[in-house]
């Protein structure tokens, strides 16, 4: 009995907090996660053998829960070519976009209007790592205003790119700035060659 007890006390998978504080955000049932968690914490492949061995699932609950979380856009499969054998592989890259998306709203600052303003001038989602440069422009103690400013100018030059963006909100901080002879104390995000790179 004891020798059965410290099987169920044994720990071996680790999952990082922040998953699990927004992980109800997802909607996703708790084989799901299971089988998720399986992913994050063995391999990035469906072997199904490795999964009935780890969770007790049959071989068509694996297949089930495994389409499901491609339906839900969760997982996706990447196809690659080495040595001229194709290779799949799983990517979690989706979950944790996703992850980074429930969260948008609820950053320290809680500008939300913000983000709905940027996705209906590019006309499409903001991408996690755009939702991370707003959020730092706002940490950074620039204005919302100014932000929303910067966004129209960059729409109206037909250069919608985040990098553009904020190339036009460090140059507005500078001038303000230098008008009231303060020290700068705003950096661009970016460092690179604006006259040879035009990429968002």
């Amino acid at each position: 009995m004891d020798e059965v007890k410290k099987l169920f006390k044994e720990k071996n998978y680790v999952i990082n907090t922040n998953i699990l504080k927004n992980i109800k955000s997802l909607n996703i049932t708790l084989d799901e996660f299971l089988l998720l968690l399986f992913f994050i914490n063995e391999e990035n492949v469906l072997d199904l053998d490795r999964i009935n061995l780890s969770l007790g699932y049959s071989e068509e609950e694996i297949l089930n829960i495994y389409s499901e979380l491609l339906t839900k856009g969760l997982i996706e499969v990447k196809v690659s070519k080495i040595d001229g054998k194709v290779n799949e592989t799983l990517s979690l890259d989706m979950f944790y976009d996703k992850l980074v998306l429930s969260i948008k709203n609820e950053n320290t600052l809680e500008n939300s209007d913000i983000y709905t303003k940027f996705e209906k001038e590019f006309g499409r989602p903001i991408a996690p790592i755009e939702v991370d440069m707003i959020n730092k422009w706002i940490q950074s103690g620039i204005s919302e205003e100014t932000i929303e400013s910067a966004l129209k100018e960059a729409i109206i030059n037909g250069t919608p790119y985040m990098k553009y963006i904020d190339r036009i909100i460090y140059e507005w901080t500078k001038k303000k700035r230098n008008n009231r002879n303060e020290e700068e104390d705003y950096q661009e995000l970016f460092d690179y060659n604006w006259l040879g790179d035009n990429d968002e």
